[in-house]
């Protein structure tokens, strides 16, 4: 059965059902991150978010061809990878430079994301594998009268794109017309040309074009990936909300100058995440990545399910309190479905208010989907499951269900966990091995049997289980 899903549509400011350009098939490009320092827990909020549209897609029956980008080129990473090469430097060094920063920082978020259960990308484009693409993107807007030239850098004419501003919104004639703008960031309060190609600084990287030596602006690369990728048209495009000006509006220009139509039929936004009501600032000592929270004892699935307990579109105030309500949410439910994966044990007999529990089951099928199908509506579609979960204990506390019964309800845990990925079924003989394993490797390491600790590391590892070793002494440990 495919569900049609409806998202709330940045550029139309409506709830709108997505009607994919080839049916059942769902184009996705999401705005991937710039790979020069961790990720913090704001930015997965919206990998998270996105993850969970993707999921919701294909447990919807469709099929989603996803793209995200990998940002290796710009101005902070530029600024971070260069500080210790001498001035004289070769460009070659002051790429080598930059790639080894890049992929550090790749890896380490590739790996972040695989810790939280996101499902990888089919398509992982690094920028800089794409500066041909960009280069003729760039000499397209040119012929159309869309991009000028001057002193080695190529600038984006928005007075010749009347459509510009659409996406958020912009009152063209209320705001300051502005100078051309170098930066790959820059404020709201006036519009300007923008920087689609950057010619060479002293100090920094650069590629042969036609314009000299340089490098490509922030905005054109995921115009260029995106299109070299997916196509002339884009079902979804996503990103937090902080991407919608300028960086989006200004890939609207870009693909929509240069394709003569529009580009992507449904923009989505995810909102901010703030920490115990405040902006996350280091100075304030509120800043986490994963790694900070794991550190502490945190369970990367219970801030999964924290953050997606939440509605993407509205603001999420982190908390701890919040991550422990989400800890105590996810026992509820892994409790039920090992309830519901024992024989039942019912000894009260008659209950006056006995239910049809294939009816009661159905009815949280359809109170989930449509809450899901309603912009992603999870306190909606977890409130279902929880209503769920109250009456079926309660009749299985006095009238067993039966195997059949209960088979059909782990199928529905099946169907929402394939979107969640917070209570799967879990093997109690694999769980008491992994155990096993775990004191034998605190009993090596008590006995400084470095070798022996690090040899069962790596069994385990091998049967997929990855530990995580806390402050506390104490070893937790998740399946990757």
């Amino acid at each position: 059965m495919r569900r049609t899903i409806s998202l709330f549509n940045t550029l139309t400011r409506r709830v709108e059902p997505v009607v994919p350009v080839i049916e059942g098939q769902i184009s996705l490009y999401t705005c991937g991150p710039t790979v020069y320092n961790y990720a913090h827990i704001g930015n997965l909020r919206t990998f998270l978010f996105q993850d969970l549209l993707k999921r919701t897609f294909a447990a919807g029956g469709h099929q989603v061809m996803h793209c995200m980008n990998i940002t290796d080129v710009e101005d902070k990473i530029i600024r971070d990878s260069q500080g210790g090469l001498s001035a004289d430097a070769p460009n070659e060094a002051r790429h080598a430079a930059m790639k080894a920063l890049t992929e550090r920082f790749t890896a380490i978020f590739l790996e972040d994301l695989e810790t939280l259960r996101v499902r990888p990308a089919d398509h992982l484009p690094r920028a800089t594998h794409y500066i041909p693409q960009m280069i003729r993107l760039v000499q397209n807007l040119e012929a159309r009268g869309l991009a000028y030239a001057r002193e080695g850098s190529v600038y984006y004419r928005i007075a010749n794109l009347p459509q510009y501003g659409c996406l958020a919104h912009l009152d063209r004639e209320g705001m300051q017309a502005g100078a051309s703008v170098d930066a790959d960031e820059y404020e709201r309060d006036a519009i300007s040309d923008f920087v689609l190609w950057k010619g060479a600084k002293p100090g920094e990287p650069w590629w042969d074009s036609p314009w000299g030596q340089g490098r490509p602006g922030w905005h054109i690369e995921c115009s260029a990936m995106g299109m070299e990728l997916l196509g002339e048209r884009v079902d979804i495009h996503s990103g937090g909300v902080d991407l919608i000006f300028p960086h989006h509006e200004n890939e609207i220009a870009q693909s929509e100058g240069c394709l003569g139509h529009r580009w992507v039929n449904h923009w989505v936004h995810g909102e901010f995440l703030m920490v115990e009501g405040q902006k996350m600032a280091k100075s304030l000592g509120n800043f986490f990545t994963l790694r900070d929270l794991v550190a502490k004892g945190v369970d990367p699935i219970a801030l999964r399910y924290a953050i997606q307990s939440n509605h993407y579109r509205k603001v999420l105030n982190f908390s701890f309190e919040g991550l422990r309500a989400a800890e105590n949410a996810l026992k509820r439910i892994r409790a039920f479905r090992k309830r519901m994966e024992g024989e039942g044990q019912a000894g009260g007999g008659p209950w006056k208010e006995q239910l049809d529990p294939m009816a009661r089951l159905e009815q949280a099928r359809e109170a989930f989907w449509a809450a899901m199908a309603d912009d992603l509506n999870t306190p909606e579609a977890l409130a279902a499951i929880f209503t769920l979960i109250n009456d079926l204990n309660a009749m299985d506390d006095h009238v067993a269900l039966t195997r059949e019964e209960r088979g059909a309800v782990l199928a529905f845990l099946d169907e929402s966990d394939a979107i969640f990925a917070a209570w799967p079924h879990e093997t109690e003989n694999l769980d008491a091995e992994v155990e096993a394993l775990i004191d034998a490797r605190r009993a090596a390491k008590a006995a400084k049997n470095w070798a022996e600790a690090d040899r069962v590391r790596d069994q385990l590892k091998a049967m997929g289980i990855v530990l995580e070793d806390r402050k506390d002494g104490s070893t937790g440990w998740r399946r990757a």
